[in-house]
């Protein structure tokens, strides 16, 4: 099994996108994501630029059109990729999920989803705490811990503490490797305890264009 895996997904198109009446240039064929011309670039002579890109990833999600038969949904993407991650943190690994895009590509969305359409890190949490009832049960013990952050212009921020501003500093572990310097870390007994930090969090995010 590979250590990485890259998943790409399309979102539908927003409102400006709409209005702006914004031509869909995007084709997904399994794992590869094709790249089309825009139908508005009336440039002669283009060559190669002209021709349909193909790239390949481990997972490529089509997301755009909800009404679409292809269309992929959260739960799809958690049996992918989050139920991975669970399993790979009860084999003793360290493991990560990260999101990567513009501003307004979808990362929230995938990464939180909304209350009705729940995304990667609660599925991802709700499993793991499923699986440690059940290892409770055996006689294994757990103590689970959680962290929430922000890294806006460089300068990281503490977002479950008050009145924190951003000018924690990332230090060097010498066996443990990097952590942040006096990042507060609260101490959770069920899933419904990571759901209030999450959205104590969110509250003190910094959202800009």
């Amino acid at each position: 099994m590979a250590s990485v895996k890259v998943a790409v997904r399309v979102r539908p198109f927003n409102n400006r996108e709409k209005n702006l009446e914004s031509a869909l240039v995007v084709r997904m064929c399994q794992n590869q994501v094709i790249l089309d011309q825009n139908p508005s670039d009336k440039v002669a002579n283009l060559g190669d630029k002209g021709k349909p890109h193909n790239f390949t990833f481990d997972h490529a999600y089509w997301s755009h059109d909800p009404g679409d038969a292809n269309f992929v949904a959260q739960a799809q993407v958690d049996q992918d990729l989050g139920q991975d991650v669970v399993k790979n943190a009860f084999d003793g690994y360290n493991v990560c999920v990260f999101a990567y895009g513009q501003t307004g590509s979808g990362k929230t969305y995938t990464m939180m989803g909304s209350e009705g359409d729940r995304g990667l890190i609660p599925r991802i949490c709700e499993t793991m705490f499923e699986r440690m009832t059940a290892g409770k049960e055996e006689g294994t013990s757990y103590r689970t811990e959680v962290s929430y952050l922000e890294i806006y212009n460089e300068r990281v921020k503490d977002l479950l503490k008050k009145n924190s501003t951003h000018n924690l500093k990332v230090r060097e572990h010498p066996s443990q490797g990097p952590y942040v310097q006096d990042l507060s870390k609260h101490l959770v007994v069920e899933y419904r305890d990571i759901l209030r930090l999450m959205d104590q969090g969110n509250d003190l995010r910094t959202t800009a264009a």
